[in-house]
C-alpha cells in the first residue's frame, strides 16, 4: 500500500542547500508504508528470553552521549542557509535579537545529530529503539535488533535503521522524547492506539520521521528561534515543536476520520501551520494535555518510566 507518507522524505534541494554532504542528504529516504496482508491492526507475538530486561534509555543519557564528541566529525558539514533579502527581513521582525553563542552551538549540535545513522556498534542506538518498542507495546523485555515485530509500532520491514535515512538518529531521539516523558507518554499511547485502528491505520514510526523532518526545517529557517530563546534550550524547542506537530496530525486524523490516502494533505497542512506560528501550535499542544490528562494519569506514566529505568 502506497501513501503520500513517503512524498515527504524525497530528495530536498532546499536542504542540500544548508547541508554541505550531498552523499548524505540528496537521497533521503523514501518510505513506502504498507501492512502486513494478514493480522492487520494486530501486534506480532515476539518470542523473547524473559530473563533479558535493561533499563529504558533516558534524555539524560542522549544528551550525554550527543556531547561526548560523536557530533564533532558532522557539525563542520552543518552551514548556515543563503538567504535572501525577504529571509533577512523576517528575522528582523520575527526574532527579537540573535541567538547567543550557546544557544547557536546547540541548534548546530540538533542539526548534526540528523546526520548520524543508526549504528549498530553504539548500544545506544539500539537502547533507544527497543525503549520505543517497550513504551509503545508494553513489553517489559528486550526485544530482538531484527525482525518483523517492528512493523507493530510503525517501521517498514524487520530493520529500523532502514528508514532513519534523512533524519538520522535525530528520528529515533525525538521518537524517545515523547515515550520517556511522563506528560506526553499518555498522548503518544492514544496516537499508537489510533495508529492500530482498522479503519485509519497508518504506519506511526514513519508518520514521526516525517514530523521531525518538518520540525527539523523549521530549526533550520530560524523559526523557531524566538521560541529558543524563551525555552533558553533549542532541545526544548524544537522536541516540543515535534510534539505539536503530531497532536496537530492526531487530531486532525482522528477528528476527520483520515486514511493514508489522506495523509500528504493532512502533512502539508502540518507544515504550513507550524511554520506560520510554531508557537501558538505549541501552546494548542501544551493546552490539550492539561485538559485531557489527568495529574494521576501523568504520575502513574511517571511511575512506570522511573520503574523501568531502574531495572
Amino acid at each position: 500500500m502506497e501513501s503520500s507518507l513517503t512524498e515527504e522524505f524525497e530528495d530536498d534541494k532546499e536542504l542540500t542547500k544548508y547541508i554541505e554532504t550531498e552523499d548524505d542528504w540528496e537521497n533521503v529516504a523514501e518510505i513506502t508504508p504498507t501492512f502486513r496482508e494478514s493480522g492487520e491492526g494486530t501486534v506480532n507475538v515476539v518470542k523473547l528470553d524473559a530473563s533479558v530486561s535493561s533499563p529504558l534509555t533516558s534524555l539524560t543519557e542522549i544528551y550525554a552521549y550527543l556531547n561526548s564528541g560523536v557530533l564533532d566529525s558532522y557539525i563542520p558539514e552543518v552551514a548556515e542557509p543563503p538567504q535572501t533579502s525577504l529571509d533577512l527581513l523576517y528575522n528582523c521582525i520575527c526574532t527579537l535579537r540573535p541567538l547567543p553563542p550557546h544557544l547557536v552551538q546547540t541548534k548546530q549540535s540538533i542539526l548534526a545529530s540528523a546526520l548520524i545513522p543508526f549504528l549498530n556498534e553504539e548500544k545506544i542506538h539500539l537502547g533507544v529503539l527497543r525503549t520505543l518498542y517497550r513504551q509503545l507495546t508494553g513489553s517489559r523485555i528486550n526485544c530482538p535488533r531484527y525482525g518483523h515485530h517492528w512493523e507493530d509500532i510503525g517501521f517498514q520491514g524487520n530493520d529500523p535503521s532502514t528508514d532513519l535515512r534523512g533524519v538520522g538518529f535525530l528520528g529515533i531521539v525525538q521518537a524517545l522524547y515523547l515515550v520517556i516523558t511522563p506528560d506526553t507518554l499518555p498522548f503518544v499511547k492514544d496516537v499508537y492506539a489510533l495508529s492500530l485502528k482498522e479503519s485509519q491505520e497508518f504506519p506511526l514510526m514513519v508518520l514521526s520521521l516525517n514530523v521531525t523532518r518538518i520540525a527539523l526545517h523549521i530549526l533550520r529557517d530560524g523559526l523557531l528561534d524566538k521560541q529558543c530563546q524563551k525555552d533558553n534550550d533549542p532541545w526544548v524547542s524544537v522536541n516540543s515543536m515535534y510534539a505539536a506537530v503530531m497532536y496537530h496530525i492526531y487530531h486532525i486524523w482522528k477528528t476527520q476520520h483520515k486514511t493514508l490516502s489522506s495523509s500528504g494533505y493532512v502533512l502539508k497542512d502540518a507544515e504550513e501551520a507550524a511554520r506560520r506560528n510554531p508557537g501558538k501550535m505549541i501552546e494548542e499542544f501544551e493546552s490539550f494535555l492539561n485538559s485531557n490528562y489527568t495529574v494521576s494519569k501523568k504520575q502513574a506514566a511517571r511511575d512506570q518510566i522511573i520503574k523501568d529505568s531502574a531495572s
